[in-house]
């Protein structure tokens, strides 16, 4: 190879814990479609992308990472499996080893995105260190090894397991996780809550049919709490639950005095009886027009008498709180 690539090829093999058969997968791997496209018709050698490679090592990745939760969490018995992870467990730590950040910082660590051979134009703009670029870069290794062993598993799943330090993270992890998804599902059925369930909704696609990009949202009674990206919907969704759950334990504490203090409906209720003044009545307006898809938020309307204020919030129990809150400081004047 020209590009004097055979040089590093031990220190590669080293840093990845395998040694290639056939050294040419390993070269594949690190070749970018740039490089190719910048090939003169009348070179002898023909460069190959590693695209097809990033593709397989996509698949595999999350075959050898159940596959180490399965080393490590799954006894076998008489009746079949006994787990001591939840599906909704396998799947938030399946799905936090083999995302796109993760991969990115693994190959970081690693340092072998600066043995990445690409066109003349990836390297001026210096891509090598884009999270994307890295993350492309452990699939198609992955895949590299994967064809190179002839698909032995518990060799790719070795490998694997220290680029990503498997271990390492699992043993980390004092308490497992609960699934977000299961989380927020319990914050919103809570009693003291009574939040409606949370429904998933996509946002977008984007990306081939091999490298889908999904970015969903986690929508609690017509707000969205949360949005998040993935390889896939599941992924998409843990990541949108995530974001949703913090959302909630803000805007929890954020209304502290809420749980404890009389709500304004009842406070308007005993000013109006102490000064003899018509009781309060609430009016339901709707869905504010103006609000956008994602960003539902309700209108109520609080009268005593001729005065009459309105009101919005994100849910109706908020929006009637609001309304009554400013006809109480109104009268109050």
């Amino acid at each position: 190879m020209k590009d004097g690539f055979n040089e590093h090829i031990t220190e590669i093999e080293r840093t990845i814990g395998y040694e290639f058969r056939d050294k040419s997968l390993l070269a594949q791997a690190f070749t970018r479609t740039s490089l190719c496209n910048e090939q003169s018709k009348s070179e002898t050698v023909r460069y190959s992308s590693n695209e097809v490679l990033e593709f397989i090592g996509d698949g595999v990745l999350s075959l050898a990472i159940i596959t180490v939760l399965m080393q490590k969490n799954i006894r076998r018995y008489e009746y079949g499996i006994e787990t001591a992870l939840g599906e909704g467990d396998f799947s938030n730590i399946k799905s936090k080893l083999s995302d796109k950040k993760n991969l990115s910082d693994s190959m970081r660590e690693l340092g072998l995105q600066k043995f990445l051979r690409m066109g003349e134009g990836d390297a001026k703009l210096g891509i090598e260190n884009e999270p994307s670029v890295m993350e492309d870069l452990f699939e198609s290794i992955v895949g590299a090894v994967y064809i190179d062993c002839e698909h032995d598993m518990r060799i790719v799943t070795a490998v694997i397991s220290g680029m990503l330090d498997t271990g390492g993270y699992l043993d980390r992890e004092k308490t497992v996780l609960q699934s977000h998804k299961n989380a927020v599902q319990e914050w919103c059925a809570d009693r003291k809550r009574r939040l409606p369930p949370p429904v998933y909704e996509t946002v977008s696609e984007s990306g081939p049919d091999h490298k889908k990009l999904y970015v969903r949202a986690c929508i609690i009674g017509g707000r969205v709490m949360g949005t998040g990206e993935g390889k896939n919907r599941k992924i998409a969704d843990s990541a949108a639950a995530e974001a949703a759950l913090k959302a909630l334990k803000a805007e929890e504490s954020a209304r502290p005095m809420a749980r404890n203090e009389m709500d304004s409906a009842s406070a308007l209720r005993s000013f109006c009886s102490g000064k003899k003044l018509p009781a309060p009545v609430f009016t339901d307006l709707g869905d504010d027009p103006t609000a956008g898809s994602y960003a539902r938020e309700f209108v109520f309307s609080c009268s005593v008498g001729r005065l009459t204020k309105s009101a919005k919030g994100r849910s109706k129990s908020e929006a009637r709180e609001q309304a009554a809150r400013a006809v109480l400081e109104e009268l109050r004047k």
